[in-house]
């Protein structure tokens, strides 16, 4: 699976991408390929205004760390943020997550089943 799939993150940098990020670092089974963070948030456009604050309070969690990309949206709602992720994606499957959930400890593993089936 981990060549195969793509999993896409509309976020606006909430507290909950956090624990989304540290509940798939703990599931267990194969690792997707990318973990795409559309970056939401609009971005400053008037001289002068303050950068936007970093989307992670942290460093990703080391196992995901070399499979994150963070790609910006420009603040146009988490349907077009989607539609980012998935036209950057290069997996032959994309995932979509909201970044507010938490996935169970077997994830990767159920996810991989479920695409062996497809």
């Amino acid at each position: 699976m981990s060549g195969t799939v793509s999993i896409v993150v509309p976020t606006v940098g909430r507290p909950s991408l956090q624990r989304l990020l540290a509940s798939l670092a703990r599931a267990d089974g194969p690792l997707p390929l990318e973990l795409l963070l559309v970056d939401d948030r609009p971005h400053p456009t008037v001289a002068g205004a303050r950068p936007a604050a970093p989307l992670l309070d942290g460093p990703p969690p080391q196992r995901l760390r070399d499979r994150i990309r963070v790609l910006g949206a420009d603040g146009r709602g988490p349907a077009a943020a989607r539609n980012t992720g998935w036209r950057a994606a290069a997996g032959a499957w994309i995932v979509f997550l909201d970044d507010d959930v938490e996935v169970s400890s077997d994830w990767f593993a159920s996810l991989a089943a479920d695409l062996d089936v497809a």
